[in-house]
Order: C-alpha cells, then structure tokens, then sequence
C-alpha cells in the first residue's frame, strides 16, 4: 500500500477530511499513527473487560490489524 493510499484509508476510518491533515505527508501518517495507539489501548482495555469468547477473538483480530496498521505508518514516517 502506498504512502498516499495509507493516508487516506487511515483518514477515512477516523472521519477525518484531507483538510483537517497537515499538510506533509509525514505529519499527516504521524497523527494518523497516535490515533491509531489510542485506538490499540481502548481495544486492549475492551478485551480485558469482555467475556463472550466470539467477541474477544473479535477484538484481538482488530488488535492485530491495528498493530500491522501502525507498523505500515511507522515504516512511511521513516522512509
């Protein structure tokens, strides 16, 4: 996935519009990459919390994908 298209995947899941991102590419993957950590840490706490094993298997799924997210915008930031 390229740069661009990661910035505007990320931005589209939090509902944020091309405007409301900084201007540079980097800037715009590095508050896309916070959002991502605070998203990571209320899912943790979620699946603390959660009994029903379907939902928990559920939420360690969506763990996971965060965790390729934020290793994909770290690698942009990076480059």
């Amino acid at each position: 996935m390229s740069g661009l298209k990661f910035i505007q995947k990320m931005q589209e899941l939090f509902g944020m519009s091309p405007e409301s991102a900084e201007s540079t590419k980097k800037k715009a993957v590095k508050e896309l990459v916070k959002k991502l950590k605070l998203r990571h840490i209320l899912l943790k706490q979620e699946l603390k919390n959660e009994t029903d094993l379907i939902k928990r298997e559920a939420l360690h799924d969506s763990i996971k994908i965060i965790k390729k997210q934020m290793k994909k915008g770290k690698e942009i930031v990076d480059d």
